[in-house]
């Protein structure tokens, strides 16, 4: 990522790669360049760009939403396909990935912690179906949590 843009009711959102491979991410009035949102990070960091209380209190929730969005896709670390990458089989109940052993920990990891965000950040509702995916992702995470204590 170097640059990424969309435009959405009157305003521009930008995220992109700046001076030492910082991370800009912008919200601001198309017509008069007036800011909603401007923020430099270190590194990509969702949690800690959402937990800005400028992200909360100066832009609605459509431009969080389409922020978030953008800000996502922008992910450095590369999607890489479980099931079909071409690796030795690793069988696992009734599903046979094609990974590593590391490969299939950090892809549940990554998957867990998505999960969090997007119920955190009300991306999601709380319903039947929705608890339905967290509830097997819960005591994965105690299990984890077990082991480290």
């Amino acid at each position: 990522m170097n640059h990424e843009r969309i435009e959405h009711r009157r305003y521009e959102f930008t995220v992109r790669r700046v001076a030492g491979g910082h991370i800009q991410v912008r919200v601001a009035s198309i017509a008069n360049g007036a800011e909603r949102f401007n923020e430099t990070q270190e590194q990509y960091d969702p949690a800690a760009l959402y937990a800005l209380p400028s992200f909360t209190n100066n832009l609605s929730e459509d431009q969080r939403t389409r922020l978030r969005g953008l800000y996502n896709s922008c992910n450095p670390r590369p999607m890489i396909d479980l099931l079909r990458n071409g690796a030795p089989a690793l069988q696992i109940a009734a599903v046979e990935f094609q990974c590593t052993d590391e490969e299939l920990f950090s892809g549940l990891i990554e998957t867990i912690y998505a999960m969090r965000n997007a119920l955190l950040h009300g991306e999601v509702e709380p319903d039947p179906t929705v608890l339905a995916c967290y509830e097997p992702a819960y005591r994965i995470v105690m299990c984890f949590l077990e082991a480290v204590g």
